[in-house]
Order: structure tokens, then sequence, then C-alpha cells
């Protein structure tokens, strides 16, 4: 029986005893030192260690084991969802978790559970959008999960149109109460996280009526179930819409009203308000509520960066202990590697041109992603005294790399599951897993392709006022400044380069992203203003315009952190700015007609940028466990048998094959599944002795 067979020890000198080696020989040649990387990646060392506590607390509940969870049918792993859940809460009150835990505690758990939600959208919208008497009374039961909520904006026929909702909620003067009414399906809430079997209320985003007139979408919390009997309210039908290609431990749902009354004191009412006589309060200023979408797409960002390095590690490792091919090349030449042996295959250029512009994707995201986090804490802190001077860049610069950073990320681990062949493909792999999981990525919270729409309208209005009135430029957008002395038009402005070294200095770098994002949007206004093409035959321009914008954001802040990391760690800037020369001249390579198209950049530039990247991505090979090890994923995060962290790669692929349900028989015997009803007919020629009726 196949179960039964026990993995014997690697013999001297055989594959296996070489990869097992593999990993601790490619961590020797690492040229930084560890720890200060994982404190620069963390924040600081208290963070790093409160992971790690958290860590230990997850993983000493066996409901948290991962062992197991892709056995079982949608409905024994939703309960189990449920179940980890209740014991998520537990632990939460056990050891008093803060919201900031609980976040990280469900990454480590790493399963999209039906509180997601709950935690991630409906707490922070009521903290955001409701009054203070409302917070009051509402969050208390909320935080202690007496209430569990939802986020209702999604239609079946409308998601990121928001004003084209079709749910209305009508106020009823006499009986001081909202109407919330699903008109026909094509009203339904759809995709709601955390709606189909948890939620008790849920955030609707309904159209406020008012005597007759449509004042556009609005906030009401609304409840679905009773408390006592979670049974829905007469007047609400709600369910959850099935499988889904990834996220199926959580439970989206889908929602209709049939005339459904809730008190007027449900309307969030911390900007608008409506009286009891039926008037509308207009809120000090129409953007407001956006502080809370913001907040959701600046942690996209960071979760964009970290979700790729997590990929990016077990694809590192696995390229170290993976050999292929007794070939002799420079790369192998400098590690050491003797020609008798197979070539690691990290140590193939092409390997190395696949995985390691991730890993430098990966440090370049999580950089924006702290850069944009320090901009919404400040917006925050004005929101409170209804100063939104600093929304409209947050919400661009958010929106931006929502919609960019989300976008590579999940290119970037589909690349690397590639790289890995075909044991790559296994769920055991971890990458399918990350990857489908991470695909919704892309679409919730603003679908890309829209998302930078957004931006191109911020960066047209940002160059219009700098235009008319003189308005100082945002930081991240000071490029727009070239478009009044010709950026766009075919000219003598080409790059300063004259040799591959010249690609090395940041200042050549920028100057190549900030002229490309400048002729984009010179391009774009130009469009509107000179030839009158209407902004919605513009889309495809919009897309990169706001591409332009989010790279040029992502190099910028990478600079502006090697410059700061050489004034506080400089043991670490030499690798560090060798990851930035990579993430800057590989993300000019990948687009390089935009470069090019106006002669910015000439064949001999082009030729010189090609050379620079192949140094770069051979001089990073001896660093690229160690940038990967920095983000100190432990092996329980990556649930990985081709990524494990002591390299015995070959001996995890056949122990999780082995405990496969399939292969321990059926029902305790020892013979295949399926074996007497399917497979005996056939080899033992049974179905022939079957003779016609007629």
């Amino acid at each position: 029986m196949a179960s039964k067979f026990v993995i014997p020890p690697p013999k001297p000198g055989s594959t296996r005893a070489l990869t097992q080696k593999d990993l601790q020989t490619a961590r020797s040649l690492v040229s930084f030192p560890l720890e200060p990387m994982t404190e620069t990646i963390f924040g600081s060392v208290q963070d790093y260690e409160r992971k790690q506590y958290l860590l230990n607390l997850v993983m000493k509940e066996p409901l948290f084991a991962k062992h197991d969870r892709f056995h079982g049918s949608r409905e024994d792993r939703l309960l189990r969802a449920l179940a980890m859940t209740k014991r998520l809460v537990e632990l939460r009150d056990e050891n008093n978790l803060s919201d900031a835990d609980m976040h990280l505690v469900r990454q480590l758990v790493d399963e999209t559970i039906p509180m997601s939600l709950h935690e991630g959208m409906f707490l922070p919208v009521l903290r955001a959008q409701a009054s203070p008497e409302q917070a009051k009374h509402w969050l208390p039961l909320a935080e202690s999960y007496q209430m569990i909520g939802s986020y209702a904006q999604t239609e079946l026929a409308h998601g990121s149109n928001l004003s084209g909702l079709e749910t209305t909620a009508t106020y009823i003067p006499e009986t001081d109460e909202f109407e919330i009414h699903s008109p026909d399906i094509t009203a339904c809430k759809w995709w709601i996280g955390s709606l189909g079997l948890i939620s008790t209320h849920t955030l609707v985003q309904a159209k406020l009526i008012l005597k007759g007139k449509d004042y556009g979408p609005h906030l009401f919390l609304v409840p679905l179930r009773s408390l006592d009997d979670h049974k829905p309210f007469p007047g609400v039908t709600v369910g959850d819409i099935g499988k889904k290609m990834g996220f199926n431990l959580i439970d989206n749902g889908f929602l209709m009203f049939e005339h459904y009354k809730i008190p007027r004191t449900n309307m969030l009412m911390r900007f608008a308000q409506v009286t009891r006589k039926g008037e509308y309060v207009k809120p000090p200023h129409a953007k407001l509520a956006y502080g809370g979408m913001v907040f959701v797409r600046t942690a996209l960002v960071r979760l964009a960066g970290g979700s790729l390095a997590k990929a990016a590690t077990i694809g590192t490792r696995y390229a170290c202990v993976r050999r292929q091919f007794h070939v002799m090349n420079a790369n192998k030449q400098v590690a050491g590697v003797s020609s008798s042996e197979e070539t690691p295959i990290i140590m193939y250029p092409m390997v190395q041109a696949r995985m390691f512009p991730r890993i430098a994707e990966s440090y370049a995201m999580l950089f924006a992603a702290q850069g944009i986090e320090a901009m919404y804490q400040d917006m925050v802190k004005r929101l409170d005294s209804f100063d939104v001077s600093t929304l409209p860049a947050v919400h661009a610069n958010s929106s931006a790399l929502k919609a960019y950073c989300t976008g590579i990320a999940l290119d970037g681990i589909e690349e690397i599951r590639r790289a890995t062949g075909g044991h790559g493909f296994m769920m055991s792999s971890g990458l399918p897993y990350l990857l489908f999981n991470y695909s919704p990525s892309v679409t919730f919270e603003g679908e890309n392709a829209l998302l930078t729409q957004q931006t191109a309208r911020y960066l047209l209005k940002q160059l219009h006022k700098h235009q008319t009135q003189a308005e100082p430029l945002h930081p991240f957008v000071e490029y727009l400044e070239l478009i009044s002395s010709g950026v766009g038009r075919k000219s003598d402005r080409t790059a300063a380069v004259s040799s591959p070294a010249d690609w090395f200095n940041p200042a050549v770098q920028l100057a190549a992203f900030a002229h490309r994002a400048a002729r984009v949007t010179g391009e774009l206004a130009h469009a509107i203003t000179q030839c009158g093409t209407p902004f919605a035959d513009l889309n495809v321009e919009c897309a990169r315009a706001s591409k332009a914008h989010s790279e040029y954001v992502l190099v910028r802040t990478f600079h502006s952190t090697t410059r700061k990391i050489l004034q506080d760690k400089p043991a670490l800037y030499p690798v560090l700015k060798l990851v930035s020369d990579v993430f800057a001249l590989n993300t000019i390579e990948k687009s390089i007609g935009d470069f090019a198209e106006d002669g910015y950049l000439v064949h001999a530039h082009v030729k010189h940028l090609r050379a620079a990247l192949k140094t770069a991505l051979q001089d990073m090979m001896k660093d690229a466990v160690g940038l990967v090890d920095a983000w100190a994923f432990s092996d329980y995060e990556l649930d990985s048998t081709i990524g494990r962290s002591d390299g015995k790669v070959y001996e995890a692929l056949l122990e999780t094959a082995l405990a496969d349900p399939v292969n321990k028989g059926m029902n305790g015997k020892a013979v295949s599944l399926g074996y007497e009803q399917y497979i005996r007919p056939l080899v033992k020629g049974e179905r022939l002795q079957k003779k016609s009726k007629l």
C-alpha cells in the first residue's frame, strides 16, 4: 500500500544530498546582514517580534493547520472556515489583540474566511462614516461580534458605476423610516463578502430618495438576520453565490429587498444627514466619504508587495535547489559549482530574468506602500477637522497604485509559477493557491482598468491648475512641469546615456520615467483640449498615463528609500541600490516602446540598457536568497513543498502525495479508489459478458 512507504535518507553525492546543502551554500554568499533588512521590511524590530508572537499563537491552534486545507467538499471547508472565524475571535479576546494584530493574524492563517469583510470593510467604514452617536451605539456591538457585518455595494448589473446602482432607500416621513427596495433582479446585491452565511447586518449602498428626488448613493446599516435564530427577516432574500475561481472559504453572497423598512437613524450620518422632516443636509465636502475606500486601497498596495514576495520566496528557494543539465556558464564558475555537478537553475540567465525582477517589484511595492500609508495617515488627521486638501492626491495615488501593484503582483505570481515548471503546478507548491486567491485583487475595490481613469482625471486637473493658476505641484506629479517645455513632441531631448554604466545613475533613471509620464499625460491633455476628443473615448490613453505615473512614483519612492538607507543602515545600501536598479531598468525594458516613441531613447540607449540590466541580474544572484529570506516567511506561512526553508523539496513533494486521501485506499481497504466499481470490470473484461436484451 502506497501510504506505508518510508522515505530513506539521501545517499552521499546524490541529487537529494546536493539539494539539502544548496540553500546553505546560497545563504553563505549573501553580502548583507539579514536582520537590518528584516527590520526595514517590517518597519521596526518591535513589529517583527510582534509578528513572531502572533505566529506562535496561530501555529499552536490545530484548527489552523494547513496540511489538509484542500481536502473535503466546499460545504466541509466553509464549516471549517466558520469554526476558524469563531476561534480567531476567541483568540483576540483571550490575548487582548488589537485591530492591527487581527489584520496580521488573518494574513498568517492565510485563508479568506467569513470574518474578512467584517474586519476589512464593515468596521472601517462604520468608524469612518457613522456619526458619534451612531458609533457609540453600533461599534461596541460590531467589535464584539454581537453584530456581524458586510459591505453591500456591487449589484448584478452594476459594479464600478456607483451612480448606476438600482437599490433604493426611500424616506417615509409618516413612520420616520427608509424603505429599502430592489426594483428588479438587476438590483440584486452580488459578490458581497461575508454575506452568504455569517452577516447579521450589512452596509447597503442605495440611492437616497427624498420627496421623489434622487440624491445619489448613500450608506445604510441594514439588519438582515434575526439575532435569535439567524433567519432572514421578512422582505430580505439572502444567500451564497456559489463556487468561484478562488476565495472559496469566504461566503460571497447575494441580497434582495422587498419594500424592507429600517429606521431613519440607520443611515450613516457623520457627513450627509436626513432630518425628521425629510430634509437633506449636505456633507461639508462631497468627497469626505472617500476616506474608507482610500484606506482599503492603500492596504492593498502593501498586500501586493507581500503576496509577490511570498511567491518570490518559494520560487527563489526552489531555483537554488533545482538542478538541471551539466552546463558550465559564467554564473556557475563564479559560484564555485563543479562542472561535474548539474547546474542549479538559478544560475541560468533566463531564470534570473524571470525571478529577480519579481523580487525587485516586491521591494518597490513595499516602499511605495510605506509612502502612501504615511500620506493616508496625514489625510485622516486633516479629515477630522474637515480639511480635504490632501484627499485628491491620496485618492488618486492610492487608485493608481492599487491598479498597478495588484496587476504586476498577479502577473509576477503567475510568472514564478511558470518558472518553477511542473512542480509549481502542484497545489502543494503553494503557488496555485496563492495565484487563485490573489486573482480577485485586480477586480475588487475598483476594477483596475477603470481605476486608471480616476488617476488620469486627477493628472489632467493638476496640469490645468498648474498652467492656469500657477498652483504648486505635488511631489509625485512634479514631472508635469516638463509638459510646458515641449515634451510630447518630437524634439532633440534624449536620455543622457552613452554607456551601460550611465543607466545605474538614479537621476538618469528617474529622468526617463519623468519624461515618459509627462509625454503620455501631455498627449492625453492635447487630445481633449486641442482635438476635442471626449474623455470617454480615451480609456486606453488614460491607462497609459496612469501606468506611467505609477511607475514614476514607484521609482521615485525606491530612490528616496535607498537614500535614507544610506544614512540609517549603510550596510544595506549596496544591495538595495542594486535591487532598485533592477526594478527601474527592467520596468523600462518591459515598456521600451513608450520611452523610445518620441526619440528620447534611441537604439544605442536601448542596447546599453539591456547590457546594464543583464549585469545587474547577474550581480543580484548572490543576494537573491537573502532578499527573500529577509521577509521572514515561516514554512507555515508559505505552506509550500518546493519553498521549504531547509531545501528538502523532493521529500516534501513525496510525503504530501503519500498523505493524500486518494492514496489511502477506500474505506481502509488496500485497493485503489474505484477499483471494484469501474477498474475491475475493465481489466477483467466483464463489460463484454453483458449481452443485449434484443
